[in-house]
């Protein structure tokens, strides 16, 4: 028998850790938390997944998970009344392969051999419900090209803008015609100098796929720039400054 010990725990705001298991994508009620610094999972909802049982002892504050006669106690944490473990608990009782990617809030796990290359697995994740994978194309691209090397929560920022504009009524309707829009002059440099074309990280691809399905951290902002790098100052003095994401700040 083995027991997973709690952590202190901080919970995950914004963006949410990603599962792929067994090259499938998750989707716990409750999403992943870290615990001093290592993603715990939702017990049961991953448990039941691999074909296992949880039996939980309301008295120990416990669960016995049991697959194919092994079974193994976890303490864990609780996290929104479930019971969150960490990786480590599900290397050793499914033998899991697991891979976690802090800068892109993505965890890799397999069953039954190495979990799919980073490349790989995030073409597992867009669901493509409620937006195309034209959508994904271009908005992956600006985000890439605004907001390479800045930290995830910017790019997210950057693509949140595009989306803003998108359904704002006062630019194009659609994610490309934003980029390239040009009715007040160009908007986005990338599209002039051709940086828009760029192959994008798999940071800025799983950004782009957090706001597409609807995660904004940039409400109402209409506008970005980096200021240590803008040759134009139009938004500053002519727009409200909103918030500060990494090396951009943010306009209404």
């Amino acid at each position: 028998m083995i027991h997973c010990t709690a952590f202190g725990q901080e919970t995950i705001k914004a963006p949410t850790l990603k599962i792929i298991l067994n090259h499938e994508r998750l989707t716990p009620q409750t999403p992943p938390i870290l615990m001093d610094q290592e993603p715990a999972l939702p017990v049961r909802y991953i448990a039941e997944k691999l074909g296992a049982s949880v039996e939980w002892d309301s008295e120990t504050q416990t669960a016995a998970v049991t697959r194919q006669g092994v079974t193994m106690n976890c303490e864990g944490a609780i996290h929104e009344d479930r019971l969150m473990a960490p990786m480590h608990f599900f290397s050793e009782m499914f033998q899991a392969q697991i891979k976690y990617y802090p800068k892109d809030n993505l965890i890799l796990m397999n069953t039954s051999g190495e979990p799919p290359s980073l490349k790989d697995a995030v073409h597992i994740l867009p669901a493509f419900e409620g937006y195309s994978e034209q959508d994904l194309y271009w908005l992956s691209r600006i985000v890439e090209a605004e907001a390479m090397g800045e930290p995830y929560d910017s790019k997210l920022g950057v693509a949140n803008v595009i989306l803003n504009r998108k359904k704002s009524g006062q630019y194009p309707s659609s994610i490309k015609g934003v980029i390239f829009d040009q009715k007040y002059g160009i908007q986005f440099t990338p599209t002039a100098n051709g940086a828009v074309y760029n192959t994008p990280s798999s940071t800025s691809y799983l950004a782009a796929i957090e706001a597409l399905e609807g995660r904004n951290n940039a409400s109402g902002a209409l506008f970005f720039l980096n200021p240590r790098s803008a040759t134009s100052h139009w938004i500053e003095n002519n727009r409200q400054y909103a918030f500060t994401i990494g090396g951009h700040s943010y306009y209404y």
